[in-house]
């Protein structure tokens, strides 16, 4: 039973993030296709890790996405994984640098926003220097936070909420689609949950289930809760909101935790690229450090601006296409042992997965 809890608060605990944050604008902004694909994301995510599952049970040994492609579909496949995951996570980080930007305002107004991006990629850099995360046993307590934080916040504002604010409109039919992808992507701690409970198929599957369904459901609570309470007036990462309708220590607080988590994050994912140059293509130590230092030092000074634009872009585009991948490495197996999905349901995905990335990319072409 410790396992089976221990995994269910694993999987959850990495799947809720700063995505959470930026829904109820997305709801703002989405109408109905918000809902559409909080219908659809969900079971989407789910097959994924079931077929993630699959891979993890038959392989037997730990692996990143492009050695994964390699060892599955090829050789060819692990530089363009490789570079399309390298690709991602920079525009995770343009996105984390808007956010902590404006967490960090709501403690300590500071009009110069550059310095504060700045400020945090000094902080990455030198803590990226040393060759293990300092921080990696403290995730786990800060997603715990994280996770009652959204919890408290939902149940807070629900008694608030105007049901006039809920209203059936047709507007961006896309943006929703890459948030929730965003928001919803944690297969990385799969390989970590099979360290725990090893090759158990009925726990695996009742593991990934109940945490999509928690997730959903705090998901689904917050989004009614804030925008039934804000409509059309929340703000991109919603604690902007929360001044004047709470307490300014519990808005301090929230911004803290919500800086922390991302902060964290951001240094895990800052020592995963870190480790790819050295053990994926050989580079020593301090000339990897070097070229993740440069990027990170380098993202403060574009002109980005909309949060939500951006991680929709991130998910539709970067995250979706390391889905893909997944979806393609479990079709690809000679055979299903474990975790059978009827191979025109993968299908189905897969077009769906490509769809959403062509969308994506025609859509940042356009300018929409």
């Amino acid at each position: 039973m410790i396992n089976l809890l221990t995994s269910i608060f694993l999987i959850t605990s990495t799947i809720i993030g700063l995505g959470v944050f930026i829904l109820p604008y997305t709801l703002a902004h989405s109408g109905f296709y918000f809902w559409l694909w909080f219908l659809i994301i969900p079971i989407l995510i789910f097959y994924v890790h079931l077929a993630y599952s699959e891979i993890i049970f038959q392989i037997e040994e730990k692996h990143n996405l492009p050695g994964l492609s390699e060892k599955i579909l090829g050789k060819n496949w692990k530089n363009i994984v490789w570079l399309i995951d390298f690709l991602g996570i920079l525009f995770v980080f343009a996105s984390y640098y808007l956010a902590l930007s404006k967490f960090t305002n709501l403690i300590f107004p500071f009009n110069n926003e550059l310095l504060i991006r700045l400020f945090y990629a000094f902080l990455v850099i030198i803590i990226i220097l040393f060759s293990v995360n300092p921080f990696s046993k403290t995730e786990s307590i800060l997603a715990f936070f994280m996770i009652l934080l959204f919890l408290i916040l939902g149940i807070y504002f629900l008694p608030q909420i105007s049901l006039n604010n809920f209203q059936i409109e047709f507007l961006n039919p896309w943006l929703a689609y890459g948030v929730l992808i965003f928001a919803y992507t944690g297969y990385s701690s799969l390989q970590m949950v099979y360290d725990i409970i090893g090759k158990n198929k009925k726990v695996m599957f009742w593991i990934n289930l109940i945490s999509i369904l928690l997730v959903t459901f705090l998901y689904f609570l917050f989004v009614v809760s804030i925008y039934g309470t804000f409509g059309k007036n929340v703000s991109s990462t919603t604690l902007e909101n929360l001044k004047g309708f709470a307490n300014p220590y519990i808005v301090k607080t929230a911004s803290f935790l919500a800086i922390l988590n991302i902060l964290t994050t951001f240094i895990a994912l800052a020592f995963y690229l870190k480790r790819g140059l050295i053990f994926d293509y050989k580079i020593n130590s301090i000339l990897s450090w070097l070229i993740i230092s440069l990027v990170i030092f380098f993202i403060p000074f574009l002109k980005l601006e909309n949060i939500a634009k951006l991680v929709s872009l991130t998910g539709s585009i970067f995250l979706g296409f390391n889905l893909f991948v997944l979806l393609l490495c479990y079709l690809k197996l000679k055979n299903y042992i474990y975790f059978k999905i009827p191979k025109i349901l993968v299908i189905i995905l897969l077009i769906l997965l490509g769809f959403g990335w062509f969308i994506g990319i025609l859509t940042e072409i356009m300018g929409g």
